[in-house]
């Protein structure tokens, strides 16, 4: 059960983290919209609404990956995994979204390769830390 309620935990700060990308990429995808579209913005493409769809997109898409990584990879730690292997998992779990969902399947060439990018990030971020000595459980201050 410990072993589970870990593997949760994992995904959950997997989700968070991708969410909060996510959303700072979609509001800067409305920011754009908004220079480029002017007054002729759909009110759906304002930069905030934009950004809480691309908060939920991100943490659904790092849940999808922190459970493929979870079901695929068994022990492993994300510290040993390949760059490409968990880019690899990063793609798939970007893609259930547009899959899944009634968005346009077109929107997987998009994502996908930010999805990629975040996965390597991620992994490339755990070995960073591990080399710079961070302790794997921190006690929070009293």
């Amino acid at each position: 059960m410990a072993e589970f309620v870990k593997k949760l935990r994992g995904a959950l700060g997997i989700g968070i983290t991708w969410g909060a990308v996510w959303g700072a990429v979609f509001v800067g995808l409305g920011l754009i919209a908004g220079l480029v579209g002017g007054s002729d913005m759909d009110p759906a493409e304002a930069p905030f609404i934009m950004a809480r769809a691309g908060a939920v997109f991100g943490f659904v898409s790092g849940l999808g990956f922190g459970a493929l990584l979870a079901a695929a990879e068994g022990r492993k730690t994300i510290r040993n995994l390949s760059l490409s292997r968990a880019a690899l998992w990063g793609v798939m779990g970007t893609a259930l979204i547009p899959l899944l969902t009634p968005v346009a399947d077109s929107m997987l060439f998009i994502v996908c390769p930010i999805g990629a990018g975040l996965a390597a990030a991620s992994v490339a971020i755990a070995r960073r830390a591990e080399l710079n000595g961070a302790p794997e459980h921190r006690e929070l201050p009293r």
